[in-house]
């Protein structure tokens, strides 16, 4: 059994729907029957479209919310009925919290966290030279809060995490917002604190990052888990499929129908570049050549340019199990999401 057992666990909230004074109560489902397991000092990432269950499932992992019915355990401890016992393994690192004092340094926030905790003044004070060093914090443990980028604030809240030495930390979209620089940074810590032995249970908007960072991958739709499995092999799963890029002149609707006829296409996007189209598609099989697709674009009095098969993505594997992909509107979102 891992660290955290999830089994055919179920969440609802109860929401007011049609005139002001004719409502009627609707249940919503937001966590419907998903199980899975993690285990000691694996990365394992939960990802979905707004609104498919993620933060509600972490919310529950970290006794914030109780279930309607099933089970959650880490370490054996019921979320909902050992939360004391559970909130001494783990810690929650989730987006909107009040998760630093600005006023304060960052010497003085951890200070405090660390009270909250429970630790002993002597015990923090030693954690905390560690912990800075550790993200690079160091010549920044008596600036104020605010005088921080965003990428350094969220590696003091990593850092108040990581005090009572967790064994399993939750990581809500712990990227989101900071520039490429500061992420690219943050995800080689989170990969450090991994290492270090720690469980982590991570969400995120970006693809990339869960197949950088994962072991294990999971996608959740309306409630379900759709996929679970690693990144490589959620990947394999697609390998029957081809994605085509193309470089040509011109494009138009009647070519997308003849090729999607021939090669069984099963989405054409084409995109304006200078005088030329980029289009990328995806196609059912891939039982054919790149000389094949030339001779039909030939035939047709179209110069393909350049022409190249790509292996499939994460997103790939999202879009094919939920229908589309994350926008950058969902990606800003992400944070003021409940469900």
């Amino acid at each position: 059994m891992g660290i955290i057992q999830v089994d055919n666990l179920k969440k609802g909230f109860i929401t007011k729907k049609g005139p002001l004074f004719r409502r009627k109560k609707e249940v919503v489902t937001a966590v419907d029957g998903i199980s899975f397991s993690i285990a000691q000092g694996e990365i394992f990432s939960l990802l979905g479209p707004n609104g498919a269950g993620k933060t509600t499932t972490i919310k529950i992992l970290a006794t914030l919310l109780i279930p309607d019915s099933g089970k959650a355990l880490v370490k054996g401890f019921d979320v909902a009925r050992d939360d004391l016992e559970v909130r001494k393994i783990m810690t929650a690192v989730l987006p909107g919290e009040r998760t630093l004092f600005w006023k304060l340094t960052v010497k003085e926030n951890l200070l405090y966290f660390g009270s909250l905790y429970g630790l002993t003044r002597r015990y923090v004070k030693g954690k905390i030279d560690g912990l800075l060093q550790f993200f690079g914090l160091d010549d920044k443990r008596d600036i104020l809060v605010e005088k921080l980028s965003t990428g350094e604030r969220q590696k003091v809240v990593l850092s108040r995490a990581l005090l009572p030495d967790p064994e399993v930390i939750l990581l809500d979209e712990p990227t989101l917002g900071l520039d490429p620089v500061a992420a690219i940074a943050l995800r080689k810590l989170i990969k450090q604190i991994a290492d270090r032995g720690k469980t982590i249970l991570l969400t995120t908007h970006y693809m990339y990052e869960a197949d950088e960072l994962s072991d294990s991958v999971a996608i959740i739709n309306n409630g379900k888990i759709a996929c679970l499995d690693t990144p490589h092999k959620l990947k394999q799963s697609l390998v029957a499929r081809k994605i085509i890029r193309i470089s040509v002149d011109a494009w138009d609707n009647s070519l997308s129908y003849h090729f999607t006829d021939r090669f069984h296409a099963q989405s054409i996007d084409t995109k304006q570049r200078d005088d030329k189209v980029l289009v990328q598609i995806k196609c059912r099989h891939n039982d054919f050549s790149i000389k094949e697709i030339t001779d039909f674009l030939n035939g047709y009095g179209v110069n393909a340019t350049n022409l190249s098969f790509d292996e499939p993505s994460l997103e790939d594997v999202f879009i094919e199990m939920t229908g589309s992909a994350i926008s950058e509107k969902e990606r800003a979102n992400g944070a003021q999401v409940l469900v």
